[in-house]
């Protein structure tokens, strides 16, 4: 009887995992397949010059949101998956976040009057920048790493898709001039304020949290004590978010187009396939682990795979019908953008082995430190390259820059697993074959008990 208990308590889980990957795996088709299809519509109205203005705006804003966010998804999310059922417990981490991020927020918006005040690029273009600031409300709001800690995400899916949906057809409404292009970052602020709303009322009721002001020297003590996690996202951003940024400073609007929708859409395919598994599999990982270190590394060992097989042959894909692709998608005015395009295509590639070998691995291990050596290392010497490739090469110098230093980062984290005596490959388990039999095995053990 406790034998038939625990095996359908194992299939239940890979259940919710399958499905988590499923929920994730549409929210982020849904986040980028929708634009996709406005896409071939907006840039041959916009042209390269508005997409640019746009980007810069959405790569500055989002520095905020970092701030804003300070790690909480990962930090939170860890927490929560250790000890999901216990509400009490999950409201308390529910409380220290939202009073967290308050203040994180009031701070922001300190920085952001002053940053609107001395940095030229987005003073000449305040509307657009204030619009997108607005969005980091969202960022106080949204509980994703409750719904994340507890794996249950088809939230996520649903309310994307309807999000998604009325976003894509107004659109193709308002959209009719070039001047028009100051209504994307609108719709797209309005409709992701309405949506983490939603999420935060809809998490309160479901898993009956009690939000409780804490005392503001709570709140800066938890800051100080998530401060590693923290620094690690911004160190990451220096070689990510910054190099959009950077390359303002050096080259038109219209280059920043041109690279903006490079990496834009290079992060479909990162976003529909790796993030989905990251994010799913961190919970469960870090599950695994909380049984024994050697039953966390083994998941990790058999799920590195498919990751990996998934991200090359997508950026195989990329690279080779590079010119069809930006053609198809954005016209003749970013013919440009096909050189920085095929630099960059294995880019999701070799950020998925990074997230394995730090997300994956270095945090459910509590290798904070070691995560920030390897980030911080990475964005110094990223940071300083950018300057150096945006300023004497444009925007093909940045899409160099960006796949170079990526790589550099995944090396960096294995060399440093690899001298902690932690070894996430296993070359048996690279075998097709193998991958093919443990994705029908979860495939099967899933329908089994749906049924």
């Amino acid at each position: 009887m406790r034998v038939s208990s625990l095996i359908k308590k194992k299939r239940m889980k890979n259940n919710q995992l399958l499905k988590n990957i499923f929920s994730l795996g549409s929210v982020q088709l849904v986040n980028y397949v929708f634009p996709l299809i406005t896409v071939p519509y907006v840039s041959r109205i916009i042209g390269p010059d508005s997409y640019g203005i746009i980007n810069y705006a959405t790569a500055f804003i989002a520095y905020f949101t970092l701030l804003i966010g300070y790690g909480f998804d990962l930090t939170g999310t860890r927490k929560i998956a250790r000890n999901p059922d216990d509400n009490h417990y999950v409201s308390t981490v529910f409380s220290q976040i939202l009073n967290a991020r308050i203040l994180l927020f009031f701070v922001s918006c300190l920085l952001f009057v002053l940053s609107v005040l001395f940095v030229g690029p987005l003073k000449q273009n305040t509307y657009v920048t204030v619009t997108l600031f607005i969005s980091t409300i969202s960022s106080v709001l949204v509980p994703q790493y409750i719904y994340q800690g507890k794996q249950q995400l088809s939230i996520f899916s649903i309310l994307n898709f309807l999000k998604g949906l009325i976003n894509t057809i107004l659109i193709f409404v308002l959209i009719q001039h070039k001047e028009d292009y100051i209504i994307l970052p609108t719709l797209n602020v309005v409709l992701g304020l309405l949506s983490s709303v939603f999420l935060l009322v809809y998490a309160c009721k479901k898993f009956n949290l009690k939000f409780r002001w804490v005392k503001l020297k709570n709140s800066f003590r938890l800051l100080l004590d998530e401060k590693v996690i923290f620094i690690s996202t911004v160190v990451i951003s220096l070689y990510t978010t910054t190099n959009t940024v950077v390359l303002g400073f050096f080259a038109s609007a219209a280059d920043v187009g041109f690279f903006t929708v490079s990496i834009s859409l290079l992060n479909v395919i990162n976003s529909v396939i790796s993030v989905p598994f990251s994010t799913a599999f961190f919970p469960f990982i870090g599950n695994a682990f909380g049984k024994s270190r050697e039953t966390g590394l083994e998941v990790i060992r058999k799920i590195f795979p498919i990751i990996s097989y998934l991200t090359f042959f997508a950026g195989l894909t990329l690279y080779i019908f590079a010119p069809f692709i930006i053609e198809l998608f954005y016209g003749s005015q970013f013919h440009k953008a096909i050189l920085s395009f095929r630099i960059m295509a294995f880019a999701p590639f070799v950020i998925s082995m990074s997230n394995v070998f730090g997300i994956q691995t270095m945090l459910n291990l509590n290798m904070d430190k070691t995560f920030f050596r390897a980030t911080a290392t990475a964005s110094i010497l990223g940071l300083l390259l950018n300057i150096a490739m945006s300023k004497f090469y444009g925007y093909i110098g940045t899409a160099w820059n960006t796949i170079i230093i990526e790589t550099f980062v995944s090396a960096y984290m294995y060399f440093l697993l690899r001298r902690n005596n932690i070894e996430v490959f296993e070359k048996k388990y690279f075998s097709p074959k193998f991958v093919l039999t443990f994705l029908k095995s979860a495939s099967s053990r899933s329908n089994k008990f749906d049924k």
